[in-house]
């Protein structure tokens, strides 16, 4: 199987959904059918979504999704200097390798892993740097961005924070700086949830605004009225976060999150 990064991801897999009528697809990556598409309130896939419709679950062993480069192409960005990924997982009582970049398509050696043990999110260079661990609290959604570059192979950590405002949580170096990555996987252990997948080769992506719940850059009444509209089941879906508690559900305890941040309270 292919094992390959996407330097934009265009699709509505992991980027949220503007409307209820537009469908989930994992048109955009290979996968070994251990994967399965949150659909919104009322489908039947109606598992947590960190942003929009969309959100993915993987329901087998690791690594459970891989790229598909893009615009349907067989192959990824050929020796890729520098890479960056944002990603939120909701790992729930699951474990695992939640993340593994390559070298190339066929390689079975990641360059470096992020794993995630119930209370850290560690990331590991294959090449003998010493590895980051950044300690998470509780089984919420919680957002990984990590940054790499050939040169020295540094390796930069984000969790829970946002790389375009904030240093980063640890860094490494691998000891071989002649690797370029090619390909990347995004998967997880069963029951594993995954949203908003984002993949750049040099700029920081950082974290999504919480409680935008109408994706408009702004936290208002209106995003509080939007939240009140998903929990009172009538399936609507908002297009932004919603979920401004970040603990995996949409209900009256994020409508007074999103009431407090746009009071600055």
């Amino acid at each position: 199987m292919k094992k390959l990064i996407k330097i934009a991801l265009t699709t509505s897999l992991l980027v949220g959904a503007v409307a209820t009528t537009q469908a989930c697809s994992l048109g955009a990556w290979d996968g070994n059918g251990t994967t399965s598409l949150a659909g919104g309130p009322g489908d039947a896939n109606d598992f947590a979504r960190y942003q929009g419709l969309c959100a993915m679950q993987t329901v087998g062993v690791t690594p459970a999704v891989l790229n598909n480069g893009i615009g349907g192409a067989t192959s990824g960005p050929t020796g890729e200097a520098t890479m960056v990924a944002r990603f939120y997982f909701n790992a729930g009582a699951a474990t695992g390798t939640i993340f593994e970049t390559f070298a190339e398509d066929v390689a079975t050696t990641p360059v470096y892993t992020v794993t995630f043990d119930g209370s850290n999110v560690t990331v590991t260079p294959n090449n003998g740097g010493a590895a980051v661990v950044t300690a998470v609290g509780g089984t919420n959604w919680h957002s990984v961005e990590v940054s790499w570059a050939n040169s020295g192979g540094a390796i930069d950590v984000w969790v829970d924070s946002d790389a375009t405002t904030d240093a980063a949580d640890g860094s490494t170096t691998s000891e071989n700086a002649a690797t370029l990555i090619n390909a990347a996987v995004l998967g997880g252990t069963t029951g594993m949830l995954f949203d908003a997948y984002e993949s750049r080769r040099t700029t920081a992506v950082g974290r999504l605004t919480v409680g935008d719940s109408n994706n408009d850059g702004n936290i208002n009444i209106f995003d509080a009225i939007g939240v009140v509209n998903e929990s009172s089941g009538g399936g609507f879906v908002n297009p932004g976060q919603p979920d401004c508690t970040e603990d995996g559900s949409v209900n009256v305890f994020d409508a007074i999150c999103v009431v407090n941040i746009a009071s600055g309270a």
